[in-house]
């Protein structure tokens, strides 16, 4: 699925994975990386983000994924203070009871799928978010290795204080 969004996101990813730090991680237009990488001078594959909410939950294919792996997160960031945010690897929720949630799915190099569930009780690390598609979603990714985090969604103003780079858009299905 080709996005704006995914394009700029592909050379962002590209910049910040680059053993150079330039942007020579091979990437094509339609989000994907050439084969080469761009390892002519040097430099790595870039890594590239697809991510479809559908069948259930959301799917978040990662294409030249670092190994260590990766935290992800979601934030409901609709400007409700009540908005679910226990599933953001950053600040959680603080229920009304004074229960901290405060949950952060782990993805391997190449991703993974996270399940939609009806309570949070059923909430599972790197398996089932509360989340879904009708929600007003912004996403955070952190490469395990290198501290490097990228968000893109309704609001990433939400993760401003972590120094990500903003890469755009929705997930397809939003």
């Amino acid at each position: 699925m080709t996005k704006n969004w995914l394009v700029l996101a592909t050379a962002l990813f590209a910049i910040a994975c680059n053993d150079k730090g330039d942007d020579t991680g091979g990437t094509t237009g339609d989000g994907g990386t050439t084969g080469d990488g761009g390892t002519g001078d040097g430099g790595t594959a870039a890594l590239t983000l697809d991510c479809a909410w559908g069948g259930g939950g959301l799917d978040v294919v990662l294409t030249n994924g670092d190994s260590a792996g990766y935290n992800f997160g979601l934030a409901e960031t609709n400007g409700d203070p009540q908005a679910w945010t226990g599933e953001d690897c950053y600040l959680g929720y603080l229920a009304n009871d004074g229960t901290l949630y405060d949950y952060c799915h782990p993805l391997s190099a190449s991703g993974g799928f996270l399940t939609t569930v009806g309570s949070l009780d059923e909430i599972v690390e790197g398996s089932t978010t509360i989340h879904s598609a009708a929600l007003e979603n912004t996403y955070y990714l952190e490469e395990v290795s290198t501290g490097s985090c990228w968000t893109w969604g309704d609001d990433t103003s939400y993760y401003g204080g972590l120094g990500c780079t903003d890469v755009g858009g929705p997930c397809t299905g939003e």
